[in-house]
């Protein structure tokens, strides 16, 4: 009892740190004046003699918010969650602005409303944008806005003022946004304030960043301003959907260069660029001009080339290091060799990106007329494919010629669907069996020949992960009287999911089952009398001189495992992967006509065995489970599978299963098993004991897919 509290509460205690989340305060921001920004040369000895009036400003619903809007590249904007704006915008830039001019005295009187007279002018307040601009790259302040001075009696507009400013933050948060914004807003007013004064008194007041209506309509000039400025992002897709297709080159119209990397956003001034990108040397880069990038937009460039990989196996599927070139097919000409990889160590595939055309690719420094060791393929346009050479090895494992080449039919599910596989296999074992699985004392040895189909189908897309393993296995056995009998007979299929929540911790989900399918028969070398009781003691069949009894019938007993709860990735490295999970697990088993011998009775001097119904298990508690994968050197592979379950109920046995499994590469299709599995068992006497399970296996191997 106390071991289950333990795990209860460890389990309860993790969940807790896993889904409890911090209280999230809402931020809220005002925009206020600042004294310190006036500029002294705008302050007036005589105002002008007018009535003014402010009303609110005009804002578009989409900025006309609470909470702050976040702009994205393109057309995507957001708002936060947790800023909001502690003012009516509409009310607060009209205030800043009777505020700047009251105290600059521009007007002899300036105000938000008239009761019982018509000012003479308005000042309409229109503003288009205001919002922080987001990437990975750096973020802006921006703020679109428009001031005019209209002259009530004619609807003429006699001053006026745009403008469309971005500013980089030196610190990205939201109260350095806020007070970049409050800043712009105020300086311009200040700009707007010159150009009143410019208008009513011909007074001109050197503003800094103030065009003069003189020089050009301002208005005109801050478009052409707007266009020529700012910052755009300039994407090269990465049709392979990986991070190892070769950079790309960026060329200003000054020479300047940058590099990009395929499928990263790279940003840059709004301009036009050249673009050089592919495969090979210098001279064999293709190119693009004119290239535009445009403030704030994503300029996406539509791929006019292929990407092809090149892979190197044997008849085993083994990784074979042999050099390869690859050379275009009409010119002769090559865009290099190199080796292939093997990427379960962690080394980087090579991504070829090609014009698109046919391609002839040669292995064992073969040139490029050879009629030998050679294949063809055609690199299409905007695909991506994987192109597969198989080669033989001699005698002391060398690779040397090619057999085969092309593309495989995994490798299009690879390249369709990167997040998927599926593998089938058929091995066929000779398999050495001992165990004590039905009594402590007595050890059994057997001969079999047995057969497996095993599929593996994993799909695997952060934050997603779903891993199923299905083996069916049929086997017979040679027995003492030179009969065959089925030995081997077993169904089982393991399905796992985990919702990654950050990088290495998620929740699991598992449903497991295991069954047969032909019915099994206990055996003995002398001929017997048994009886079959029911869970009630109630005789259910009897029988006298056979030699064989059935003990357990079709698809009986029915093995189900169910769990959920946390899973930890404790490592996940091309040779090595553990992962442990604890949570609620249940476990069935259902065994409709499952019966095991349980001892002897005498009866009218007639000796019985007595095999008694085996009662259906139902237990729900604490489970705990280590599985993990390590390749080893001398291509030797272990799995491990450990799986313990702790009932609720103190009167259930706890549940324990461990399975170890070995496997060694000998040959081309030849491999050597063995495997150990661990199990906690009840005696005769209801003692538990730990049995343990041996095989070893000679096994052949041929891949379906």
């Amino acid at each position: 009892m106390k071991k289950m509290l333990i795990l209860l509460m460890l389990t309860l205690v993790l969940l807790t740190g896993c889904f409890s989340s911090p209280i999230i305060n809402n931020n809220y921001y005002i925009l206020e004046y600042y004294q310190h920004s006036e500029k002294p040369e705008l302050k007036q000895d005589k105002p002008i003699k007018a009535t003014v009036m402010v009303p609110n400003a005009n804002i578009s619903q989409t900025y006309n918010r609470k909470k702050i809007v976040l702009r994205h590249f393109g057309p995507k904007i957001t708002y936060s969650q947790n800023d909001f704006w502690g003012v009516e915008l509409d009310e607060i830039v009209p205030s800043l602005t009777i505020q700047r001019l009251k105290n600059y005295r521009i007007f002899s009187r300036i105000d938000r409303e008239f009761l019982n007279e018509r000012p003479q002018y308005s000042i309409r307040i229109t503003i288009n944008n205001v919002e922080l601009y987001e990437s990975e790259y750096f973020q802006q302040a921006h703020l679109n806005i428009e001031l005019q001075i209209i002259e009530n009696a004619t609807g003429e507009i006699l001053v006026q003022h745009s403008s469309n400013r971005e500013e980089v933050m030196l610190e990205n948060d939201i109260a350095t946004f806020v007070q970049m914004i409050n800043e712009m807003i105020l300086a311009e007013i200040d700009k707007f304030s010159a150009k009143i004064l410019d208008y009513f008194k011909g007074v001109q007041v050197p503003i800094e960043g103030l065009v003069e209506e003189a020089q050009k309509d301002s208005l005109l000039l801050e478009e052409e301003i707007a266009k020529s400025g700012g910052t755009g992002l300039l994407l090269l897709p990465a049709i392979s959907q990986s991070e190892n297709e070769p950079q790309f080159i960026v060329r200003d119209k000054y020479g300047y260069e940058q590099i990009g990397d395929m499928g990263v956003p790279l940003p840059l001034p709004a301009g036009e660029y050249t673009i050089l990108y592919g495969s090979g040397n210098q001279n064999q880069l293709m190119e693009k001009k004119n290239v535009e990038i445009i403030p704030h937009y994503k300029t996406i460039v539509e791929p006019e080339w292929g990407c092809l990989v090149v892979d190197i196996v044997d008849e085993r599927r083994n990784f074979a290091r042999v050099r390869y070139e690859i050379f275009e097919l009409e010119s002769g000409e090559s865009y290099g060799s190199d080796f292939p990889v093997e990427e379960e160590l962690g080394e980087q595939q090579k991504y070829w990106i090609l014009k698109p055309g046919w391609y002839k690719i040669t292995i064992n420094n073969e040139p490029f007329n050879t009629y030998r060791n050679f294949a063809t393929v055609y690199v299409e346009k905007g695909q991506f494919q994987k192109f597969t050479i198989v080669v033989e090895r001699d005698d002391e494992e060398n690779p040397t010629n090619m057999i085969g080449a092309g593309v495989l039919e995994e490798d299009i599910l690879e390249t369709s669907q990167q997040a998927l596989s599926f593998s089938s296999a058929i091995h066929g074992n000779f398999n050495m069996n001992s165990n004590n699985r039905n009594e402590k004392d007595e050890i059994e040895t057997t001969i079999t020949f047995n057969t497996q189909l095993d599929n593996h189908l994993i799909y695997d897309q952060y934050p997603m992960h779903y891993n199923m393993r299905n083996i069916i296995e049929t086997g017979i056995t040679h027995s003492k009287d030179n009969t065959f009998r089925i030995s081997a007979d077993d169904f089982d299929i393991k399905n796992t999911f985990v919702y990654y929540m950050v990088k290495n911790i998620g929740f699991y989900g598992r449903a497991d089952a295991n069954t047969h399918f032909f019915e099994e028969k206990y055996y003995a070398s002398d001929i017997f009398n048994y009886k079959k009781i029911d869970e009630n003691g109630q005789l259910v069949e009897m029988g006298q001189n056979v030699e064989e009894v059935v003990i357990k019938d079709r698809f009986y007993p029915i093995t189900l495992k169910e769990g959920l709860g946390l899973n930890w990735r404790l490592l996940n490295q091309p040779k090595a992967q553990i992962n442990l999970r604890t949570g609620f697990g249940m476990r069935q088993e259902f065994n409709k006509e499952v019966y095991s011998l349980t001892g002897t009775e005498v009866e009218n001097n007639v000796e019985y065995k007595i095999f008694s119904r085996v009662e259906d298990v139902y237990k729900n508690g604490t489970e705990i489970s280590l599985v993990a994968n390590f390749k080893l050197p001398y291509d030797i592979t272990y799995n491990t599978n450990f799986d313990y379950l702790l009932p609720f109920d103190k009167h259930k046995d706890y549940s324990m299963e461990w399975e170890n499994l070995f496997n060694l590469k000998l040959l081309k299709y030849v491999s050597i098993d063995y495997r150990l599995k661990l199990e906690n068992r009840k005696q005769e006497n209801s003692d538990t004991y730990i049995s343990t399970d041996h095989s070893l296996f000679l096994r052949l191997t041929y891949f379906l897919r």
